[in-house]
């Protein structure tokens, strides 16, 4: 794990937060595309943690 990693999942918590503000404004253009984000940094958190994981060959 490098600085890169930690802050990928920083900014995912921050996408996220901003999502439910969104929300709250009832702004469809933010949160459609917080969404999309949001699937985007969840695919690449997953891929940290998978890669991170592996055993060392």
């Amino acid at each position: 794990m490098n600085l890169f990693d930690i802050l990928m999942f920083i900014f995912t918590i921050l996408i996220f937060a901003g999502i439910i503000r969104s929300w709250k404004a009832r702004n469809k253009f933010a949160v459609g595309f917080g969404l999309v984000s949001l699937a985007v940094f969840l695919l690449c958190d997953a891929l940290i943690i998978y890669y991170a994981t592996l055993p060392k060959a």
